[in-house]
Order: C-alpha cells, then sequence, then structure tokens
C-alpha cells in the first residue's frame, strides 16, 4: 500500500504535458484524482487514456482564471469525494519575447495564469486541506529563481510564485498544511523546440531552445513526477532539478554581477 493509496488530488493543467503525467502516475499509485483543465474535450480524452476504466478519476472542467469557476470546483470537491489531500498547481504558461517589447495585457495573462491562479485554488482548497494536513504543490521553474534572456514575462510571474509560495509556507504551515516549491529546468516534451517559432521572430535562435537556451539536459516528466510525490511524503520545502543550479542561485546572491556571469556562460548565446 502506497502513501498516495485512498488519498484524494487535484492535479490543475492536467489535459496534457506535465500536469497529465502527473496525474497518471497519481493514479497509478491509487490515489483518486480530480483532473483539472480548461478543454473539456481534452480532459476527457486525457482520462480516458490514463484511467480507461474511469476507478480513480474525475474530470472538471474548469477556468483557473476565473474566481466563480474555482470556486465551482471546490465545492464539487467538497461534495464528492468529500475531501482533499493534496493540490497540485500545474497549470501555467511560458513564452518568449523581450520585455521592452511585450504588452502589458501579455504580462497581465502571464501573471494571472502562472501566479493568481494559484492564490484562488489555494483559497478555495484551504477549508479541505486544514482538515487532512495535506500537501499543496506550486510549479515554478528554474526561473522561480533566475531571470534568463528573452523569456518575457514568464521569469517576472514565476519569480512571484516562488514569493508566494514562500508565505503560503509561513502562513499555512501551524494549520498541519504542506507547501512546496517545485523549480525545474526544462521538461522533456514532443513539440520542444517549436513551441515558440511564433514568438521569436528576430530573437537568436536560442530563444527557441527549451529553457531559453539554458545548458541543462532536459528532465524526464514521469521521473520529476515521481520526485514530486516523495518529496510530499518527506514534505520537503523546494525540489530545485538539476541541484547544481542552487551553486548558481548562491552566487546571485552573492553578487549580482558574478550571478549574471555564470549564467551567460551555461546559457546559450
Amino acid at each position: 500500500m502506497t502513501y498516495w493509496q485512498e488519498k484524494v488530488a487535484v492535479v490543475t493543467g492536467a489535459s496534457q504535458g506535465f500536469g497529465k503525467v502527473l496525474a497518471a502516475r497519481l493514479i497509478q499509485n491509487g490515489c483518486h484524482v480530480v483532473m483539472v483543465a480548461r478543454d473539456s474535450e481534452k480532459l476527457e480524452r486525457a482520462a480516458a487514456e490514463i484511467d480507461p476504466e474511469g476507478k480513480l478519476s474525475t474530470a472538471i472542467p474548469t477556468d483557473v482564471t476565473n474566481d466563480d469557476s474555482v470556486v465551482a470546483l471546490f465545492e464539487e470537491v467538497r461534495r464528492q469525494p468529500g475531501r482533499l489531500d493534496a493540490l497540485f498547481n500545474i497549470a501555467g504558461m511560458s513564452s518568449r519575447g523581450m520585455v521592452c517589447e511585450t504588452s502589458i495585457d501579455d504580462f497581465l495573462l502571464s501573471f494571472d495564469l502562472n501566479v493568481l491562479s494559484t492564490v484562488r485554488c489555494v483559497q478555495a482548497a484551504r477549508p479541505l486541506l486544514e482538515q487532512s494536513r495535506g500537501h499543496i504543490v506550486n510549479m515554478g521553474s528554474l526561473a522561480s529563481k533566475s531571470a534568463s534572456k528573452f523569456i518575457g514575462p514568464y521569469a517576472t510571474s514565476k519569480f512571484a510564485l516562488a514569493g508566494l509560495n514562500h508565505q503560503l509556507r509561513l502562513e499555512l504551515g501551524e494549520s498541519g498544511i504542506h507547501v512546496m516549491l517545485v523549480c525545474p529546468g526544462p521538461i522533456a516534451r514532443d513539440d520542444a523546440g517549436q513551441r515558440y517559432a511564433d514568438q521569436t521572430d528576430g530573437l537568436p535562435d536560442s530563444a527557441r531552445k527549451p529553457g531559453a537556451g539554458v545548458k541543462v539536459k532536459s528532465i524526464d516528466p514521469a521521473t520529476l513526477a515521481d520526485t514530486i510525490l516523495k518529496g510530499c511524503e518527506k514534505r520537503q520545502t523546494e525540489i530545485v532539478w538539476p541541484g547544481k543550479a542552487r551553486l548558481l542561485f548562491a552566487i546571485a546572491q552573492l553578487s549580482g554581477a558574478w550571478g549574471d556571469w555564470v549564467l551567460r556562460r551555461f546559457t546559450s548565446s
């Protein structure tokens, strides 16, 4: 019997990418997963793929950028299955572009999906998580700790998410809720190198690459999912992958100039 057996988790962004992989891993560990995404058809297909018999999944189409939609989601969770042991805030968006050439609307869109969606979900889920002394996992990035060029509003929003996570950890710790930030490098995916083609006109070729050219190996999503689930069991506060990136973060805290130099050495020009 695994730690996750008979527990209940909400996973946002579960219709594709890493959210779908994480949902599948939870189901394989015997957890009932409430799969959340905006596109109902894509969500239903994902649920049917990873849980063909439909015994351990519930698909609830939800727009996490909409207050009423999020409230309705957790009201439904409260009714059935009636408990919540973990909230995985995976939904988010990445982008490419120069800050001075990115519209305020695009900044607002990124901030809403990468930060405020987490606020909405945490606020709505907190009463249930207090009852279970459960987990909140927020999906950050290496860009939550160190910005690189050409990623537009992404680093801005992911830095904000790191600050939000820290505050949640301090505020909710006494209630027994475990809060963890996950800061991975580029996660392996089929469309790596092509997904930003329409955003990189006039930018160096490195801007098209995973991580905007950061010289780290792509992470296997299934392995990352297992690491996150183990991190919950151990109630870790943070996961940074690759671990060597912590050295860059430490250097940047000592000296911004040194940190920028190291970042340039580990980023394709």
